[in-house]
């Protein structure tokens, strides 16, 4: 699958690969990842 760089979702994969970001975060870039690949991955 491709990566994305920039941008919301890239924002949030960044978010989630990171050991350094705090839960909360996490979750909401969880969040918005799975939008994503719901919407634009089918």
């Amino acid at each position: 699958m491709a990566v994305h760089h920039g941008g919301k979702v890239g924002k949030a994969g960044k978010t989630l690969a990171s050991k350094s970001s705090s839960k909360p975060a996490k979750s909401k870039a969880g969040t918005t990842l799975a939008n994503h690949k719901a919407k634009c991955h089918k």
